[in-house]
């Protein structure tokens, strides 16, 4: 039998990874869904060959329908059997391939905030099968589409088993490995990026590094995220401090901190699941989350993707705009 990997970004990636060495399995076939945005397939070509993989399927973007691509994938996929299946979110691909294929167990991979929301909201309620008249079509073409396994969960986060689910810990072995010959940092604070001008303005998040940096009287290695804009990094690079300077690593954190045997001391963003990864990783790390300020602009985004995240971890990891001194 054959396990499969559906991933779509880095971090799913490296989990998958992990997935691989935690369950020591082989046959693994990969498929990778390639976003929009270029910065995202970049990262991936460059990790894509730390596992030797039995196969890799690139599914390619497109802005037109995929109709067509994804009934021949799961044609392609059908021919084999399968003991595990793991998927990061229940989107189109995923799901199809999920009530279509023959398989044992079926995983949900760690992504961040967008786990701990299928968790919630899918997971724990059996909200599994809600369609859409994309996922309608795939009925015209003889597939099916409501998925009927359980779905498990291969996490760092500490979630309750629910509904007779297995909850299997990722305890990133794999990564931390080498963390061995890293060396320590205890003058520099990273810091990493997250596309949040829509709940908060460039200007309000760079006071906060210059406040940390004011704090901490230490170096501020800004890295950014690969969804952020150029305009926002070369506005965030116009900060006039001696103590501040941006890193743009090309790769996730903790292989950028791994690969350059750098033992990362302090590490701080408003929310980022390296944060979480990082804290198992490297035990003598300090770990801070810059909780996003509710008011009428963040509410929203605050309500649907942030407040059940910050409240998996300890308040003594969360700081607000107000204990930076702003």
């Amino acid at each position: 039998m054959k396990n499969l990997f559906i991933i779509g970004t880095p971090l799913q990636l490296i989990n998958a990874i992990e997935a691989i060495n935690n369950f020591k399995l082989e046959n693994n076939i990969l498929i990778i869904v390639h976003r929009s945005l270029e910065a995202n397939r970049t990262q991936l070509d460059k990790i894509r060959n730390l596992y030797e993989w039995e196969e890799i399927i690139d599914i390619e973007y497109s802005k037109h329908s995929s109709l067509l691509k994804y009934i021949d994938l799961v044609k392609h996929l059908k021919m084999y059997a399968y003991k595990y299946i793991f998927f990061p979110k229940l989107e189109v691909i995923p799901k199809i391939v999920i009530a279509n294929v023959k398989k044992e167990k079926v995983f949900l991979l760690d992504d961040g905030t967008m786990t701990i929301m299928i968790y919630e909201n899918n997971i724990k309620t059996n909200k599994l099968n809600e369609y859409n008249f994309k996922e309608i079509r795939f009925l015209f073409f003889g597939l099916k589409i409501k998925i009927r396994d359980k779905i498990n969960l291969f996490t760092y986060f500490d979630l309750p088993s629910v509904n007779g689910i297995e909850v299997i810990k990722n305890n990133l072995l794999y990564l931390k490995d080498d963390v061995k010959n890293g060396k320590k940092d205890d003058d520099t604070i990273f810091f990493l990026g997250q596309p949040l001008t829509n709940i908060i303005d460039d200007a309000t998040y760079r006071n906060s590094l210059e406040s940390i940096i004011k704090k901490h009287n230490k170096k501020l290695i800004y890295i950014p995220h690969r969804g952020e804009t150029k305009e926002k990094i070369d506005y965030l690079s116009k900060l006039d401090n001696p103590y501040f300077s941006v890193k743009d690593i090309g790769m996730p954190a903790e292989l950028f901190f791994l690969n350059n045997n750098i033992y990362p001391t302090h590490v701080m963003s408003y929310y980022s699941t390296a944060l979480t990864t990082l804290d198992m990783i490297y035990d003598d790390c300090i770990i801070n989350y810059i909780k996003v300020p509710e008011n009428s602009k963040s509410k929203a985004a605050f309500d649907r993707n942030l407040r059940k995240y910050y409240e998996v971890f300890g308040s003594d990891k969360i700081l607000t705009l107000q204990d930076l001194g702003m």
